[in-house]
């Protein structure tokens, strides 16, 4: 080196140093309270914000510095009832400047905040506390590219800490005390509890983690375990993140359980029906914006389910895509789709809000749920889901499987189609849902094919003479809040047809009455009789639904029937009529009413259609039907058989948009009872119009 660039050397030394020394002696003998407004206006610009530290700012210069700041508030939004967003007692931190001179490593012996409130809220227009009008760089919070660049903290201490969430949108509330010091915080595990309200529910919060070092290092995994309880509601999620300070790579399993699926929602923003009491474990994992539930298995009430849901949270509304299989479902968890509250006899599985609304419907006249449908949360996000039943656990009701598919989109919500095994035969349900207008819009369109009366007969003895194949179709749309606001509005028309089959003749001649050939039919022993057709046709307006035809001809006898079914205040009122083909001798047949709510229905003779809504009425008809038995002009067989073919074509006919199915099939064709049944798994979603 050069005489000349050793002495421009010494002199530029001699420069920093100068600066160094007038720097230190500036910093130590300044003010350091003057600083303050500088800090404030320099956050005040960055977010819109006010900053005030309105106790001391101090700094102590050493090798191991320390700052403090006291009594910090940080403004909150204008519509917010809070005034401040953020206020901390005391911030105390300690820098090791050593470290950072010599090995350019931030490093923070110890970190104290002590009396810290955060309020984190949205309004109900979904505007955010922590969104700033000022600085958009500031909207994301910025995140160390490498893990080893995030500052080492030796020793953290939290102190009478405080969290509010309060999100008027979904009416969510969280409320947290957070207390937690970590000493020997870099090698240590880390450790923090919480405990509050969340829906003025008991809210506890634990996390179990890896080291700091651990935390800070890029070759290997960060070890992770978090357990929440909110009331019925606890999750478990453990597992690694190979990208724990961006929150990225999880590789995590969720064991989760509560008391209702439909709790969920102000969460976790996802929108499921009410359900029994339910527990799930999976794998959890998230890419981009992407998270997924895959492989998980568990119960829901007294059903198995397993399968995986995947949402897209980067849409305006989440897309959920679920694909979900249940080797044995039971009937009475798929309630919570209409609004209804899963089964709560002994032995079903059910929670104790659910057991005290099952109670209180129990009490009451209807069968129809009245719970009011959220539409804000169906206009929450979008979904397409499947749900496989192979086995369905349903003891009043010949219910054999399930395929059904599922789609949620701006608020309409679709079965497309919901096609249940049925008695032998196939039942396909398209509905719509439309949520996306007020008052609520519904359409049903049931399906049923090749039903077998038999199986919803059950064990009887006149199970095992019945042989008959039912076919037709429901047609009915309404409007309202509720299952039972939609069915009072109903309108729209209802076809059954059977065609052939065999039937108990032992249960045709108690259905009507007919005391001689009953007694003779249980000396020598019951036996099928065929049928030639059956048709019940029904059309709805504004909730009254009214017979239109109704018509069963077997060999023996034909009966028809009148009357009106009153969707709105569930009642029935229809009168049939048996008449023979042939001669009895000793008969009751009249008239006979079927009555009363479709919670207790009640069916008696009504020889002259007086009624039965009396004991008075029910006396006079039961010795009005004895004193004329005898004078009984039907029972001389004038019964004539009923041209089904012209029947049930004259109902096609009178149908231009083919709502009765194509594929009923006419007497005159039945030459045989199908026999194979065709599952609902197997089910095509092409229909013979």
């Amino acid at each position: 080196m050069t005489k000349r660039r050793r002495r421009a050397l010494i002199w530029v030394g001699c420069f920093f140093a100068i600066v160094a020394i007038a720097l230190t002696v500036f910093i130590a003998t300044l003010d350091q309270n003057r600083a303050k407004k500088y800090i404030s206006a320099g956050v005040s610009k960055a977010t819109g914000r006010q900053l005030s530290i309105n106790g001391d700012l101090k700094l102590d210069l050493g090798w191991i510095s320390r700052v403090s700041a006291s009594e910090i508030q940080f403004e909150n939004a204008g519509w917010s009832k809070h005034p401040q967003m953020a206020e901390v007692g005391l911030f105390d931190v300690e820098i090791d400047l050593w470290q950072l001179v010599r090995h350019f490593r931030v490093v923070l012996p110890t970190v104290t905040i002590s009396q810290p409130k955060v309020v984190l809220e949205k309004n109900a227009e979904g505007s955010a506390n922590w969104e700033f009008r000022a600085a958009p760089a500031v909207a994301e919070p910025v995140v160390p590219e490498n893990r080893s660049d995030f500052p080492v903290i030796e020793k953290l201490i939290i102190k009478d800490g405080m969290l509010l969430f309060d999100d008027q949108e979904s009416k969510t509330q969280i409320e947290l005390k957070v207390t937690a010091e970590g000493a020997g915080f870099l090698e240590a595990p880390v450790k923090l509890k919480a405990e509050g309200t969340y829906q003025k529910l008991p809210l506890t919060l634990s996390l179990d983690g890896g080291s700091y070092q651990n935390l800070r290092s890029s070759k290997e995994p960060y070890p992770l375990q978090i357990n929440f309880g909110a009331g019925k509601l606890k999750a478990k999620i453990d597992g690694n993140l190979t990208e724990p300070l961006a929150m990225k790579g999880e590789d995590v399993t969720l064991d989760i359980q509560g008391d209702d699926m439909a709790n969920l929602y102000p969460l976790i923003r996802l929108v499921f029906p009410s359900t029994p009491p339910y527990r799930l474990k999976g794998r959890l994992k998230h890419e981009g914006d992407v998270w997924s539930f895959s492989n998980f298995s568990g119960r829901v009430g007294d059903s198995d389910l397993s399968g995986n849901i995947r949402v897209d949270t980067a849409p305006k509304r989440p897309f959920m895509k679920a694909d979900l299989v249940s080797n044995l479902l039971d009937f009475d968890d798929l309630a919570g789709f209409i609004g209804g509250k899963p089964g709560t006899d002994p032995g079903e599985t059910a929670s104790e809000e659910q057991k005290k609304q099952a109670a209180a419907q129990e009490d009451s006249d209807r069968i129809f749920p009245d719970q009011r449908y959220d539409l804000e949360r169906l206009r929450a996000m979008d979904a397409d889901v499947r749900l496989r039943a192979k086995k369905i656990l349903a003891p009043k009701l010949p219910i054999d499987d399930l395929n059904a598919t599922l789609n949620l989109n701006d608020g309409v919500l679709r079965f497309a189609p919901a096609a249940f095994g049925v008695a032998n035969g196939r039942m396909e349900i398209y509905s719509t849902f439309d949520g996306s207008k007020r008052p609520s819009k519904v359409k049903i369109d049931a399906r049923l094919r090749h039903l077998d009366l038999k199986r919803f007969l059950g064990d009887s003895s006149f199970a095992q003479k019945t042989l008959s194949p039912i076919g037709g179709r429901i047609v009915l749309s309404g409007t309202g809040e509720s299952f039972r606001e939609l069915m009072a509005t109903a309108s729209g028309d209802t076809f059954l047809a059977m065609s052939g089959g065999e039937i108990s003749e032992l249960l045709v001649r108690l259905a009507g009455l007919d005391v001689a050939h009953a007694l003779g039919v249980v000396v020598r022993g019951d036996k099928p009789i065929p049928v030639r057709c059956a048709l019940l046709n029904l059309q709805a307006q504004n909730g009254q639904m009214g017979v239109q035809t109704l018509v069963f001809d077997t060999a023996n006898s034909v009966i028809s029937g009148e009357g009106n079914i009153d969707l709105r205040d569930e009642k029935v009122n229809i009168v049939v009529l048996p008449v023979p083909k042939g001669f009895s001798p000793l008969s009751l047949r009249s008239y006979i009413r079927v009555t009363g709510g479709f919670k207790n229905i009640s069916v008696f003779p009504d020889p002259i259609k007086t009624g039965t809504d009396s004991l008075v009425k029910k006396i006079f008809n039961v010795v009005a039907m004895l004193v004329m038995s005898p004078l009984q002009p039907r029972d001389l067989g004038q019964g004539k058989d009923v041209d089904c073919d012209a029947l049930i074509a004259q109902v096609q006919n009178q149908d231009p948009q083919g709502l009765v199915l194509k594929d009923v099939q006419k007497p005159s064709e039945a030459k045989a009872v199908p026999g194979d049944r065709e599952p609902a798994q197997q089910h095509a979603t092409s229909t013979t119009r």
